[in-house]
């Protein structure tokens, strides 16, 4: 302790005859000392996904992080690949999670709410842990070990998603990997399931690719050590990858106890490691450090935590992050924010001039641009848009997809069919593009269950156990169910796939094969994410295999559908393969319900039919063209007080407009072009 004192009493000194030391140079031109936490999830490895983001926990860690006079904060994104990016079929990344880029821009508002920058890290070691999916494990050891994995990563997520997100000035960086070293060293993996020049490639080419997509923003990478920091420098990196681009803009590197007095930042100054760029102290601990537990682990550094970013300012280092904002359960050198919040104050205090941030992006405006599934948005404007600027937003259905409207902040917009326009943009926005599948579309993926990419869609729940217990294997091309303990209940255990779009009014099909070792009911039920009970249908089954089609019916829109053979309750073992979900046909026939006197004007435009009405809708709802089969050919949805609208209509064949509200359904014939 006498010794770290002492050191800190030289360095204090001679921070008081000398300017502080390197820092980091923001895209503004600002140069800051780094001050912040990690935070580093809200929900591990989901905060981008197929979820949206838990904006109100965000924004409360964000909160607390301004007022205690912090400037950064860094969040984990991809983490473990369990919910981003997405693999397609051949093992390869096909792009990003639905709500991966409108949740990064979801962050990086709240952090312009809260003048913050954010460290975007895109990887953790844990995209070798043994713990998750063997296809997902599998999966990511090949992206990071082959050319055509880490170039379909590259091309199909990074780039589109680092272009999406542009130079928003709320961007401290982009961070390749947190400790990628873990997957040389083996912690949750056989060692060098990676090997260094492995890591070495990957972080040259991926940040070559963010400097190709977006020149402004800068690139780091979360080193585990100082000890490892040398593996980053900019010959280290063209060396193993080639890229001349592919180099960092400062370094980040951890330390904790553990790492040993010899890698230690807090007992000797920047200038004596004689890095040639800024350096950041991404982590450390943010509890006071003590040398008298009993920890194998214990760290051997002694210092008050109060003390310690203080000393990185004044020691000439860019910055230091605690770890991290909640505590981490049982770790008595992790207690987070509430012991470290004193000591983002005190740096504050000591440095404002250095911490401070102008006002980061406020000449210019977030458009979070989202897509329901089954579609694509493409935006004229990347990333933060200037004020006053026009944006225009342009919807993209999939194949087996139409787009059915835009919902969120459509105020003042001027929408023609799937394309919106802000014309001048003075505000945030969030918008969303919704898709409805077409009639035929199979909506379930993977259920042939031939490959372990077709496995990886499906879900074995079981609860609550151990009153409920059971295993599903795949075998000849289906799933096998074993139930081999169970209460009264049918959903106790479940086979179930999930991120299905369904949408209100419609009504599903499915179709399945399946059998059982002796003969029984089984539940097919669809419901959703966040468990709101649609509907179900009963299969009889039989020791033959049979093939069953059942209705299901939904009374929300929602992308996160759930589909359940719900299999509890006997403990006969089941069978299903060769599933398939499509949008039934609707009829076109008006039910009973209010009259009404409107009369309707229909003006073609090209491939799009506008339709007016006398009066206005009452209440939002849909229209549809249908066809004299009653198969649906479009949509768009029907805001409530519309009058008018437009809807994609093919100029042949006989088709009729539907219009489907919570207080009327009215149809209208279509001519078609003579």
């Amino acid at each position: 302790m006498k010794k770290f004192l002492l050191a800190l009493t030289l360095l204090v000194g001679m921070s008081q005859a000398m300017p502080a030391g390197s820092r980091v140079t923001l895209p503004t031109g600002q140069k800051i000392f780094v001050s912040g936490m990690n935070l580093a999830w809200i929900n591990y490895g989901n905060d981008v996904g197929n979820t949206p983001l838990d904006t109100i926990k965000v924004n409360a860690a964000m909160k607390d992080l301004q007022d205690s006079g912090a400037n950064a904060i860094r969040i984990w994104l991809s983490t473990d690949a369990t919910h981003d990016p997405v693999y397609g079929s051949n093992g390869l990344v096909s792009g990003p999670a639905t709500q991966t880029v409108s949740n990064i821009k979801a962050m990086l508002k709240l952090a312009k709410r809260h003048n913050l920058v954010l460290c975007l890290t895109l990887m953790t070691h844990n995209w070798t842990n043994k713990g998750i999916s063997a296809t997902i494990l599998a999966n990511n050891i090949n992206m990071l070990t082959t050319t055509a994995g880490l170039n379909a990563y590259i091309t199909n997520y990074l780039t589109p998603v680092v272009t999406a997100i542009g130079n928003d000035p709320n961007i401290l960086c982009w961070e390749v990997f947190n400790e990628p070293e873990g997957m040389v060293q083996g912690w949750s993996s056989p060692a060098n399931t990676v090997t260094q020049a492995q890591v070495q490639t990957a972080v040259n080419k991926v940040a070559a690719a963010i400097h190709a997509a977006v020149p402004q923003v800068l690139v780091s990478n979360g080193a585990a050590s100082l000890s490892t920091w040398n593996w980053y420098t900019d010959a280290a990196l063209k060396s193993a990858g080639g890229a001349a681009t592919g180099t960092l803009d400062f370094y980040m590197v951890h330390y904790y106890g553990w790492n040993g007095t010899s890698s230690s930042p807090f007992t000797k100054s920047n200038a004596a490691w004689s890095f040639d760029k800024p350096m950041v102290i991404g982590e450390y601990a943010s509890s006071d450090w003590s040398t008298s537990t009993s920890s194998s682990s214990k760290m051997q550094d002694a210092g008050k935590v109060d003390t310690l970013l203080t000393y990185l300012d004044k020691a000439g280092y860019a910055g230091g992050m605690g770890w991290q904002y909640q505590p981490d359960a049982g770790d008595p050198w992790m207690l987070g924010f509430a012991t470290f919040g004193h000591s983002l104050r005190q740096a504050y205090k000591a440095d404002s001039n250095s911490i401070k941030l102008g006002a980061a992006g406020n000449s210019s405006f977030s458009v979070s641009i989202a897509a329901s599934n089954g579609g694509s948005v493409t935006a004229s404007v990347a990333g933060r848009v200037d004020s006053g600027k026009a944006d225009t937003i342009k919807a993209v259905a999939s194949t087996g997809y139409s787009f059915s409207g835009w919902t969120g902040d459509t105020a003042g917009t001027k929408i023609t069919g799937a394309t919106l326009v802000i014309a001048k943009v003075a505000k945030d926005y969030a918008l969303q593009a919704n898709f409805t599948p077409d009639a035929g579309t199979n909506l379930i993926k993977g259920g042939t269950f031939t490959t372990t990419a077709d496995q990886a869609n499906w879900e074995l729940g079981i609860y609550p156990t151990p009153a409920n217990a059971g295993t599903v294997s795949y075998t000849a091309g289906q799933a096998a169910i074993t139930i081999t303990a169970t209460d009264t209940t049918n959903y106790g255990t479940q086979l179930r796939q999930g991120s299905i779009q369904i949408d209100s009014l419609a009504t599903y099909l499915v179709t399945f094969d399946a059998s059982a070792s002796a003969a029984r009911d089984i539940a097919v039920t669809l419901t959703t994410g966040d468990w709101k009970w649609q509907s179900s249908a009963t299969a009889s089954l039989t020791t033959t295999k049979t093939s069953f089609t059942v209705e299901l019916t939904s009374n929300i829109t929602t992308a996160a559908g759930l589909v359940q053979f719900c299999v509890g309750k006997v403990l006969s073992s089941v069978t299903i393969d060769n599933v398939t979900m499509t949008r039934k046909s609707s009829s076109i026939l008006p039910h009973a319900g209010s009259a009404s006197s409107a009369s309707w004007s229909l003006v073609r435009n090209g491939a799009s039919l506008a339709w007016t009405r006398s009066d206005v809708v009452r209440s939002g709802g849909t229209m549809r063209l249908v066809d004299a089969s009653g198969q649906e050919l479009s949509r768009s949805s029907v805001p409530a007080g519309a009058r008018s609208g437009t809807i994609a209509a093919p100029a042949f064949g006989i088709a009729f407009l539907v219009l489907e509200t919570a207080d009327l359904r009215e149809v209208k014939a279509v001519s078609p072009v003579r």
